[in-house]
């Protein structure tokens, strides 16, 4: 109950110092009904001087945006044909929550802050490769920014240089439209080497020695010895962790006579019988960890903060590929769309457009068939 107002409150605060902000910076945004364009020269001007120096870097990052692009449409259509033929979800919209609520149908609810620092990473990559990827075939970036709905930071934009790019062969805007999705599988990369190094850090820092409980169930083995501790042998076998603790039950029948260690000494008693398997009776079970090469526990605030700071980086790679994927598909005007758009013209001149707009109407309809046929079919198995 306290984390859920402590998240509710500074949300509250987060807010209130996003209308601060952009009552500020006033005179540099925009307002259209409820959407809110703020703007960024400095950001701007940034982008062709990192271009003008690493030329050949984002040469060979372009030809890599038309590698990825096929590939990764060819994933996203994939997915749609399967939710349709599997009749399940494959596909779902990912919006902020707070307060553990879920919401109903096909959306994956993620908690506010994750969300929030996950779209500004999202945003950040996407929009950037565009503007650079762009820089580098000759079209400069006019205005860079982030939207708002009201308070709350929904994207950010590129504004390039139109005249100029509809001029460009088609393969340089492929590689245009393309480096949107190709800055996010970068951000993928990038964060699963985090994930990676963190969890090694982690590994070489902390450890699992033992399985704690909180209490043990009514008329349960555990309960007619009084079990209490944290077990750390059956058997004379370490038990390090739960994983441990559910291998054993598994590979004892019930009925067994066996000793239990723990930290409050030995204990003798025979496994009952639940739903086909041993059972000890034992409530609330988690690993003990304890800093690597000695018995102190680590501190449930730490353990939370780690579980939070590798959940947020899984979130973020998780989106990324997500967010790499769904803007490849053949809608307009995803970029996916953009590019079936440019190929079908350059092959069948001003059939190509109508063409283009009837694969993206198609592919539309099927998500939203997608959604809502999942939806039911989720409803009905619950």
């Amino acid at each position: 109950m306290l984390v859920n107002m402590i998240e509710i409150i500074s949300m509250l605060i987060f807010f209130t110092l996003i209308g601060i902000r952009l009552f500020l910076k006033r005179r540099a945004i925009k307002v259209r009904s409820v959407i809110i364009f703020e703007y960024s020269k400095k950001y701007t001007q940034k982008i062709n001087e990192v271009v003008y120096k690493h030329r050949k870097i984002f040469k060979i990052l372009g030809i890599l945006s038309i590698i990825s692009a096929p590939i990764l449409m060819i994933i996203g259509v994939y997915f749609v044909i399967n939710s349709l033929i599997q009749f399940k979800p494959s596909l779902a919209l990912v919006l902020p929550s707070a307060s553990g609520f879920r919401y109903p149908g096909p959306i994956i609810s993620v908690p506010f802050w994750i969300w929030l620092i996950a779209i500004f990473i999202i945003i950040f990559f996407h929009e950037s490769m565009h503007a650079l990827i762009a820089a580098n075939e000759g079209i400069k970036t006019k205005r860079y920014g982030l939207l708002y709905f009201l308070v709350i930071p929904i994207g950010a934009f590129v504004d390039l240089d139109e005249k100029k790019l509809k001029k460009l062969n088609i393969k340089s805007k492929i590689k245009i439209f393309a480096a949107g999705s190709l800055g996010n599988i970068i951000a993928f990369g990038i964060f699963l080497l985090i994930l990676i190094a963190s969890s090694h850090i982690i590994n070489l820092t902390i450890e699992s020695k033992g399985v704690w409980f909180n209490n043990t169930a009514p008329n349960s083995p555990a309960e007619s010895v009084g079990l209490k501790g944290i077990i750390v042998k059956i058997d004379n076998k370490t038990i390090n962790n739960i994983y441990d603790l559910q291998e054993f039950l598994r590979n004892t029948k019930p009925n067994t006579t066996i000793t239990i260690e723990t930290t409050e000494g030995k204990y003798r008693l025979q496994l009952a019988e639940r739903e086909n398997a041993s059972y000890i009776g034992i409530v609330n079970v988690k690993n003990h960890i304890v800093y690597k090469g000695s018995n102190n526990a680590v501190p449930d605030n730490l353990l939370l903060l780690i579980n939070y700071f590798l959940m947020t980086i899984q979130w973020i790679m998780f989106l990324n590929l997500g967010v790499a994927i769904a803007n490849m598909l053949p809608i307009i005007p995803l970029d996916g769309g953009l590019i079936i758009r440019e190929n079908l013209i350059k092959i069948f001149g001003k059939n190509g457009e109508k063409a283009s707009k009837l694969i993206s109407l198609t592919f539309l309809v099927l998500i939203i068939f997608s959604l809502f046929v999942t939806t039911l079919t989720l409803r009905v198995a619950s």
